[in-house]
């Protein structure tokens, strides 16, 4: 098997560490590459484990989606369900097992393949009662399923399989993405597909919205741009805020395609700075002391990382 290499890639996501904490970024991107190897350092180890962690609205959001695409599965075989059926059938085994797996702390052995929560891992910085936590995410959850059979699933129900997209999701191996000039680009859309002579692109919120969502949109319109070949003003995308039951919907422009260009190759300029001779093809990472830390604790709270960042906080 050919060695993994850590090539510089680009998502929303990475943009959102890096802005946020430079540090973070390179616990995620650099000190973890190599932590599943039997002769990875501890430090290695520990910084690939973390990387691994999810929490309670990640958790929320993947049920969410995993609900949302079984429900369409089944209009599509025109069998008509309600959101209690699919939390039973789709939402409550997985919360189940990952809320399960986290507390018994199955990840020790298997980092990857067990679910690790913020949640548990750093208790301390959350005080708020399991119960309580537990039973807030099962109502979002049936919120977001609720709204979605009765709000946007009407508008799915006739689209067949035919018309969508294929998307590499991040447990099929290698996730969507497509190349913009010499970088990796990661986008993986929630949903799409053709209809109208149009690319209809969805994603689903199960969250507030936050004006980084308009972004994420607008890499995606340059996704099928670029990989697909459809026009700007054959692109359609649709966020699905399904926890209030709205939905922002647009057509797209060469402007915005264009902004969403500016956006990538802006912040990959800025990420470059933190790599030798600022080289992407090379992606060698300055020194760690290099890559600032946060100056909000609360950040540094809500952080995967904080254990490795704990000494230089408390000093």
């Amino acid at each position: 098997m050919a060695e993994l290499v850590n090539i510089f890639s680009w998502s929303i996501s990475a943009r959102e560490d890096f802005s946020e904490c430079r540090r973070r970024r390179y616990w995620a991107k650099y000190a973890m590459w190599n932590g599943w190897k039997e002769q990875a350092s501890e430090l290695q180890r520990t910084a690939y484990r973390l990387s691994k962690m999810d929490n309670r609205f990640t958790l929320m959001g993947n049920a969410v989606e995993r609900a949302v695409m079984w429900a369409l599965r089944q209009r599509q075989a025109d069998r008509t369900v309600t959101a209690d059926q699919a939390y039973e059938a789709v939402v409550k085994p997985y919360l189940n097992q990952c809320w399960n797996e986290s507390r018994k702390k199955l990840w020790q052995a298997n980092p990857k393949r067990h679910c690790c929560l913020h949640e548990h891992y750093y208790a301390a910085f959350h005080r708020e009662p399991a119960e309580a936590m537990t039973g807030q995410m099962i109502s979002q959850v049936k919120l977001c399923i609720g709204h979605f059979l009765e709000k946007v699933l009407p508008a799915l129900g006739a689209i067949r399989p035919e018309q969508e997209l294929a998307i590499a999701t991040t447990g099929t191996g290698d996730p969507e993405s497509f190349r913009l000039e010499d970088v990796k680009v990661y986008a993986i859309p929630d949903y799409a597909y053709r209809a109208d002579n149009r690319l209809h692109i969805h994603d689903w919120k199960s969250g507030n919205p936050k004006p980084v969502h308009r972004d994420q949109m607008a890499v995606y319109g340059l996704w099928a741009n670029l990989k697909h070949h459809i026009p700007a003003d054959q692109i359609r995308v649709h966020l699905e805020y399904l926890a209030s039951g709205t939905t922002l919907s647009n057509g797209l422009t060469d402007a915005d395609l264009n902004y969403a260009r500016c956006l990538v190759t802006e912040s990959v300029a800025e990420m470059a700075e933190y790599l030798e001779g600022g080289d992407i093809r090379k992606n060698t990472p300055l020194p760690r002391d290099d890559w600032e830390l946060s100056a909000d604790m609360h950040l540094c709270e809500r952080c995967n990382f904080y254990e490795l960042c704990q000494p230089e906080l408390q000093a």
